[in-house]
Parts: C-alpha cells; sequence; structure tokens
C-alpha cells in the first residue's frame, strides 16, 4: 500500500505536544512535513517563549483553542525550518501565514492536530496541505455544498467508503486552494474545482479546474495530489508550479 507520508523522527515533546513526526512526502521528497498531536489542556501563553515564536497581536484576545492550534502549527514550521534557514519564524498577515525568504509552506490543523509542509521555493513547487477529522454525519448533510451531482456519482463508483470519498474530496479542494493562493489572492468556492477521479489504490485524487483563475490556471488544468489515513483523520496534499511571490 503506497505510503504518503515517509515519516524518518518520531518522538514526544512536552505535555503539549504529545506526539510528533516529521519526514517527507512519499512522492515528493523535496516537501518536507512535519506532523504533531498537541493538547490545548496543556497549553499556556508562555510556551510560545519556550518555543522561540513571538506571540502576535492578533491573539490577544483568541480563544484557548485559537492559541493552541496556531502554536501548534508554528512549532510543526519551526521544526522542519530550524536547520535549514537562518530564520525559523513562520510570520502571520491577514492570516495567512508568511514564510522565510526562499521557502514556501502550507499548515492545517484540527483539534489536536497540525501539520506543515514546506519546500525550497528553487524546486519550483508550492504544496498546499489539509487534515480533516473523520466525521461520517457531517459529510453527508454538507455534501451539496462542495459536490455536484457529477462528483457524487464519480464518488459513489469508488471501493472507498461514500462518506470517506466525500471527506476525501472536501479535503482534496482544500489543499488545492492553498496551494494556489498566492496566485489568485482570493477565497474560492468549492465549485472553483471539481474532482475528476479517486484512485483507492494509488490512494491519489485527481482535480480539475471549472473555471480560468488567472492565465496561468486556466479552466480545465488538471492536478494529481495523495492522501493518506492518520488515526482519525485524513491528510490530503497536492502540489502546483510555483510563481515568483508578489509582494503583499
Amino acid at each position: 500500500m503506497l505510503i504518503m507520508l515517509s515519516a524518518d523522527l518520531i518522538f514526544k515533546d512536552t505535555p503539549f505536544i504529545k506526539y510528533k513526526e516529521s519526514g517527507y512526502i512519499g512522492h515528493l521528497p523535496h516537501v518536507n512535513y512535519c506532523l504533531v498531536e498537541y493538547d490545548k489542556n496543556f497549553y499556556d501563553d508562555d510556551l510560545f517563549a519556550r518555543f522561540g515564536q513571538p506571540f502576535p497581536d492578533v491573539l490577544k484576545n483568541a480563544s484557548i483553542k485559537r492559541k493552541a492550534e496556531y502554536l501548534a502549527g508554528r512549532y510543526c514550521g519551526q521544526s522542519l525550518l530550524q536547520k535549514k534557514t537562518t530564520s525559523s519564524i513562520i510570520g502571520t498577515y491577514q492570516r495567512i501565514p508568511q514564510w522565510p525568504n526562499d521557502w514556501c509552506g502550507s499548515i492545517s490543523h484540527t483539534g489536536k492536530y497540525a501539520i506543515v509542509v514546506v519546500v525550497p521555493q528553487s524546486v519550483g513547487l508550492m504544496p498546499g496541505i489539509d487534515i480533516e477529522n473523520l466525521c461520517p454525519n457531517i459529510m453527508f448533510e454538507s455534501a451539496d455544498m462542495f459536490t455536484s451531482f457529477e462528483e457524487k456519482n464519480i464518488l459513489l463508483k469508488s471501493k472507498l467508503p461514500y462518506a470517506l470519498a466525500l471527506l476525501i474530496v472536501f479535503s482534496a479542494k482544500e489543499s488545492l486552494y492553498k496551494s494556489i493562493w498566492n496566485k489568485v489572492k482570493r477565497i474560492l468556492d468549492f465549485k472553483a474545482a471539481k474532482i475528476v477521479a479517486l484512485d483507492d489504490a494509488q490512494q491519489s485524487f485527481t482535480l480539475t479546474l471549472t473555471d480560468s483563475l488567472t492565465s496561468a490556471l486556466r479552466s480545465g488544468s488538471e492536478y494529481i495530489g495523495r492522501y493518506a489515513f492518520f488515526k482519525d483523520t485524513i491528510i490530503t496534499c497536492i502540489t502546483t508550479a510555483n510563481e515568483p511571490l508578489k509582494p503583499l
């Protein structure tokens, strides 16, 4: 069975970080990832200083949940970058992660997991990562929000349980939209892309754009990504061609 995540380091760190693994995306050796399980019950503002991360103004009035997930994501990013660059600080601008020079990345989290992927800009790839809890009832109730009749028919032909196939599609679109964010700089509707293939043997999916978003992101453009299972979650990852970052 294909494993999307290839871990080469696993350990625990503090009661807040219950589990941590890092490695690379199996079919993309230049794309490194870090995944942690964290416990918000052990969160404290002092952890920002302990982990060498600045406490952003946007979190001053935030909930414990928001602070904990933010810190867990930055902790993952720092773990990946601290041996690769002189600055491992991931900034924030209008809630969008700002990566150190010469690096691209993506962050995702649930209530107890956080995952980050990074890749050097020189590789020419922009990664998108997403992690979602397995919640069949929510998928059934919200399916019409992110899948069309045509997409549902494709999922029904899959060997995967329907609720799981729905979750993969939801997560896959989230990953794609994160990957192309720097090109479009706007929130996209779930109808902006559609699923055209779901391969449970290869744990892969194929999305195509339904509209032309930029001169490079044309209607019909096809993108292949991978998914993986981790405990009670699904993780999807997709990469698109990178372009020079435009000034904010």
